[in-house]
């Protein structure tokens, strides 16, 4: 049978009376009044469909440059870029 070394370190505090304990446990549980919205939430695009695939190093460069020049993402432009295609044809 293994033999385990004693705790080694400070001791920890007694615990505290029943008296001197928070009654949180019986207290009911109240839901928050009102609907806090976080940042994920509020930037969801409604995108689930992954797209992935292999592209020229120039073209990646492209379209980067545009996207950050007009400060859209890279999949915003590629939206576009099908529109546009599309109205085209």
């Amino acid at each position: 049978m293994v033999q385990f070394k004693p705790r080694q370190g400070p001791k920890l505090p007694a615990p505290p009376a029943p008296m001197e304990a928070p009654r949180n446990l019986e207290a009911p549980e109240i839901a928050p009044a009102a609907v806090l919205i976080d940042g994920r939430s509020a930037r969801a695009t409604g995108r689930t469909k992954q797209l992935a695939t292999r592209v020229r190093e120039e073209f990646y460069d492209e379209v980067k440059q545009y996207a950050a020049l007009h400060r859209l993402k890279v999949v915003e432009v590629l939206e576009l870029g099908f529109q546009a295609l599309k109205q085209k044809s």
